[in-house]
């Protein structure tokens, strides 16, 4: 659920009043803290508020990190969309059509920022929560007669892989957001020729129920599109059944972070073309993936880092005592270490029901580096 009590200043109380107050938490979700990037943990996180004028931005942050504020002097701390949570799923929607019978549409939910929100006044001058210009902009609009299925707007298309889908908006910053997807809805996306995108801060898309889908869906703060399908097959590939995701856990004194495995290779491979390996492997163009850089100077074993500039997913590349392997990161700690694996479970767990929507998972010892333990676990 979203957040439910925050720290705020006077004049963030004063500004926002008891109903834009609600507004804003009621769209903000305790994942990570903006200022560090750390998980927020269970302890109340502090609302800050840079007021830009024409419209302000809303971020929580650890109480050490920041002091809640609302900041229109002018000297801005924006925060980092390095440390920005986005969430995507995808659900198949009944709808009648035109002769009675009811069809099924492929829809993905987007919510652009678990722990940042973007707030502008309303005609009586009360902030209120807005989705970003961006999607606007590629031609989302407010679910109701404006929204037509089956007409894909201008500035977004979608793709079709093997088991996902993904939606990449044409309007800078050109943001791509990727949902995993069954037989079931791949086929519908297909045969439709296309996806809804619904972008909502309404609600978290790894936790919630049908009310909550239905609200969302009826909520001025959400935007939806048609997205037309680029490039799709006229008929499914043949292939393996899909394996369960595989989690990893790497921890040290000095690092831990955990995310999904996807991908590894021979261990016979040079540091060098291991990384050219997993540039191919992330499926990211030459220009979105940052050059390399090893994840500690001073612990070279832990491997290599990089980050996709156009849709913010972290990548870790370690050489295991069986091979490379490439991890997905969905949250990363630096020098703020952990002192038993109790403890390094209970964090992954947190950040894993927060930004894959998974619980309950058993972790595992298996290959590892050295210095380092690394714990797996699969769902």
């Amino acid at each position: 659920m979203s957040v439910t009590e925050v720290m705020v200043s006077e004049k963030v109380h004063q500004k926002l009043g008891e109903d834009g107050l609600r507004d804003v938490t009621a769209c903000l979700w305790s994942a990570d803290g903006q200022t560090c990037g750390g998980l927020l943990g269970n302890d109340p996180p502090v609302l800050y508020v840079e007021d830009m004028l024409v419209f302000a931005v809303a971020s929580l942050h650890h109480q050490r990190c920041r002091i809640p504020d609302w900041n229109d002097s002018g000297a801005i701390k924006a925060v980092s969309a390095d440390h920005l949570s986005f969430f995507t799923r995808m659900v198949l929607l009944p709808f009648l059509g035109e002769d009675g019978r009811e069809a099924l549409w492929p829809m993905m939910l987007v919510n652009p920022g678990l722990e940042c929100v973007s707030l502008k006044p309303d005609e009586s001058g009360q902030w209120r929560v807005y989705p970003n210009a961006e999607f606007a902009a590629a031609g989302l609009v407010h679910p109701g007669p404006e929204l037509t299925l089956g007409v894909p707007i201008e500035g977004a298309v979608a793709r079709l892989m093997d088991d996902s889908i993904a939606v990449t908006l044409q309007v800078a910053p050109f943001s791509n957001y990727e949902a995993p997807a069954d037989s079931q809805t791949l086929e519908c996306a297909r045969s439709s020729g296309g996806v809804l995108i619904g972008v909502t801060h309404a609600l978290h898309p790894g936790d919630f129920t049908r009310e909550d889908l239905h609200r969302a869906l009826t909520d001025s703060r959400t935007l939806a599109g048609w997205v037309g399908v680029h490039g799709a097959q006229s008929a499914p590939k043949q292939k393996a059944p899909v394996q369960g995701i595989i989690y990893v856990l790497h921890w040290n004194e000095r690092h831990r972070s955990v995310g999904k495995l996807v991908g590894q290779s021979p261990k016979v491979l040079s540091s060098r073309m291991a990384r050219s390996w997993a540039q191919r492997a992330t499926h990211a163009g030459a220009r979105a993936l940052l050059p390399w850089e090893l994840v500690d100077a001073k612990r070279p074993d832990d491997g290599w880092y990089t980050l996709n500039a156009l849709s913010g997913k972290q990548y870790f590349l370690r050489r295991h005592s069986d091979g490379w392997k490439l991890v997905q990161a969905y949250s990363r700690v630096d020098g703020d270490t952990v002192e038993s694996d109790n403890e390094a479970k209970a964090w992954a767990g947190n950040v894993l029901k927060f930004k894959a929507g998974v619980s309950g998972l058993t972790w595992e010892p298996g290959p590892t580096t050295p210095g380092s333990t690394t714990l797996y676990a699969s769902a």
